[in-house]
């Protein structure tokens, strides 16, 4: 259901697009007047499509943190599956309101990973990703050369 609504908002928003574009094209300000406020139609679509990815950010995190959960009851020892999991978890904590359950759950799942494969490919960001979610919780920020660009993409 939420998904007929998000495409049929996208579709409303590129129907709004497309008419501010034509628009655009054939409407030009009097005289000596450039146009005030810019491309209103135009701006309010971008500004709903933006809400649209938005929101799906959100939706896709929540269905990849189900498929994650999944992976990882099924295959509780598949280190990759406590790493994405826990990288799915900081990531919608960081993006959320920095939900201290959410962080302590990604914490959990990285240290499974490491558990399982201490000398993994993905060890090195999982150890940095602990310390600095752990950071986080503590009440401090982590070291910048250690947090720096790790918990929504690594």
């Amino acid at each position: 259901m939420g998904r007929g609504r998000a495409i049929l908002g996208m579709l409303a928003a590129l129907f709004l697009l497309a008419g501010a574009a034509g628009a655009a094209q054939t409407a030009r300000p009097p005289a000596g007047r450039a146009a005030e406020g810019g491309d209103q139609v135009g701006a309010e679509a971008h500004l709903e499509l933006g809400k649209i990815y938005h929101r799906q950010v959100f939706e896709a995190l929540d269905m990849a943190i189900k498929e994650y959960e999944a992976a990882v009851r099924l295959g509780p020892d598949s280190a990759d599956g406590h790493y994405y999991l826990g990288l799915a978890y900081h990531s919608k904590a960081k993006l959320g309101s920095d939900d201290k359950a959410l962080y302590t759950k990604a914490i959990q799942q990285y240290k499974l990973y490491l558990h399982y494969s201490p000398n993994g490919e993905l060890a090195a960001k999982a150890k940095q990703n602990v310390a600095a979610v752990e950071a986080l919780l503590g009440g401090r920020r982590a070291p910048a050369a250690k947090s720096a660009g790790k918990a929504g993409g690594q």
